[in-house]
């Protein structure tokens, strides 16, 4: 006689990042890229806009002109995917967000330190504009 595991919620830092953390579709990447909010910095561009689902989400498009071996290109999305997971993936707060990563060429010759700390700062800093933004629409 087998019982069914117990699923518990697990922590922000230990949540897997499944198939409801990513931008699967077209249409949901059309939608982050019209009127988006946008952070860049020397390794990443990273464009945002608020989503109706219950957690972030996650699309990568990285392209060979920014990176033009694919085990350079694999390196930077497992790097995204991971820092994605360990940062906001899980997060049910009141504003989610669907995010779009687009590696500049400088991103393939940096170390995964570097990348880790760029895209973390860029995180933050988009969902606090997201927040500022969505408290600027209540009043209004």
């Amino acid at each position: 006689m087998s019982q069914t595991p117990v699923k518990t919620h697990p922590t922000p830092g230990t949540m897997r990042f499944s198939r409801q953390s990513r931008l699967l579709k077209p249409s949901e990447f059309k939608q982050v890229f019209n009127q988006p909010l946008r952070s860049s910095d020397h390794c990443f561009r990273i464009l945002a806009r608020s989503n109706d689902s219950q957690c972030h989400r996650l699309g990568l498009a990285v392209a060979k002109k920014a990176c033009p071996k694919a085990v350079g290109r694999n390196r930077i999305k497992r790097v995204v995917r991971e820092n994605f997971r360990t940062c906001l993936a899980g997060q049910s707060d009141t504003l989610t967000l669907d995010f779009v990563v687009l590696p500049t060429a400088n991103a393939a010759n940096e170390t995964n330190q570097s990348l880790n700390e760029s895209l973390t700062k860029q995180w933050h800093k988009l969902v606090e504009r997201a927040a500022k933004a969505q408290s600027v629409k209540k009043v209004v």
